[in-house]
């Protein structure tokens, strides 16, 4: 039994290996680092709006879809979420 499993792990390290020598893994991985990017850069907006919301005592929570929203979306993403902070919650 315990054979069996270490053949199981080498057929997936020789698996792994083969798609990072093909590059075929890269394109997933730049895709996945660009949403990570829009994620950091939604968040930092999201952390400027409520420094200046403290003035007036408005807040936006910063989380993963709030972040991801603003980062994706820029301002027009922004400016929704305040909206919808305002007239809807």
């Amino acid at each position: 039994m315990m054979g069996w499993s270490w053949g199981i792990i080498g057929i997936v390290i020789i698996f792994a290996v083969f798609i990072l020598l093909t590059q075929s893994a890269f394109r997933p991985l730049k895709i996945l680092g660009y949403g990570v990017i829009q994620l950091m850069v939604g968040a930092i907006m999201l952390f400027f709006v409520n420094l200046f919301g403290q003035l007036f005592n408005f807040s936006i929570p910063i989380n993963p879809i709030t972040a991801l929203i603003t980062g994706l979306l820029g301002i027009p993403g922004l400016a929704t979420l305040v909206l919808i902070k305002l007239f809807i919650i």
